[in-house]
Formats: C-alpha cells, sequence, structure tokens
C-alpha cells in the first residue's frame, strides 16, 4: 500500500504559470508515444523541488467534456506514477492529435514516456 502522500495531487505538483509552461514547450525535451506528447525540463540542479506537471489539451482535441475527460486521466496517471519520476522536473503533457481518451493506453505508457522524455532532457545537458 503506498503512502498518503504519495497518493496526493497538491498544487505544488503543478506546473500553473505561463512562463513555465512557456520554457518547458520550448526548450524541454520532448518524447512521445501513440497517445501523448511529453516535455520534461529540468528546474533546478540540486533536484530537491518537487516534480510537477502541466497539462494542455487544445481546443481541436473536441469541447469542453473531451477536454476535462483528457485532464482527469493525465492527471490520475501523474499522481499514481509520481513516485517513480525523478525530483527536480518540469513535465508538460498533451494528447496527440486525432487520438481519442484511453484510460489503458494512457496509464500504461505515461512513466515510460516522461522517463523517455527525462533521459533526453540528461543527454543534451551533457552536450
Amino acid at each position: 500500500m503506498a503512502s498518503a502522500n504519495s497518493q496526493q495531487f497538491p498544487k505544488t505538483s503543478r506546473v500553473v504559470r505561463s512562463r513555465d509552461f512557456t520554457r518547458a514547450l520550448r526548450r524541454g525535451s520532448v518524447a512521445a508515444n501513440d497517445c501523448l506528447v511529453a516535455f520534461a525540463i529540468r528546474k533546478d540542479e540540486s533536484c530537491t523541488s518537487p516534480r510537477r506537471i502541466g497539462i494542455t489539451i487544445p481546443k481541436k482535441t473536441g469541447n469542453a467534456v473531451v477536454r476535462n475527460h483528457w485532464k482527469r486521466l493525465i492527471r490520475e496517471s501523474f499522481r499514481l506514477h509520481q513516485a517513480d519520476l525523478p525530483t527536480g522536473y518540469d513535465f508538460v503533457v498533451r494528447p496527440k492529435k486525432d487520438v481519442s481518451a484511453d484510460w489503458e493506453r494512457i496509464h500504461q505508457g505515461f512513466a515510460k514516456l516522461l522517463a523517455r522524455a527525462v533521459r533526453r532532457e540528461q543527454s543534451s545537458r551533457n552536450r
């Protein structure tokens, strides 16, 4: 059983500032799977700050009900996998174009997708 703390999703775990979104999207490393695109960028060198996620759903994805469904699924997957992710990173996640929201596909590949984005971010820093 996971601890109660790892099962929470506090506001400190969310990317909320526009400049943080922009920074991740422009300078972060990108990785994609069959349904999601993820951007990862390191917040600081000490890696002591908590990992955070930002979710962006384009209006082309669908109406508000569809977009909110995507957000709930991505947020829940992050909440369940956050203990497996490295600290000190901001992640921005969005769905791929013309893909429907499917919990199994999102949940199964989520941790691997973010880990791949982190590896790419680390390798780009080492160059």
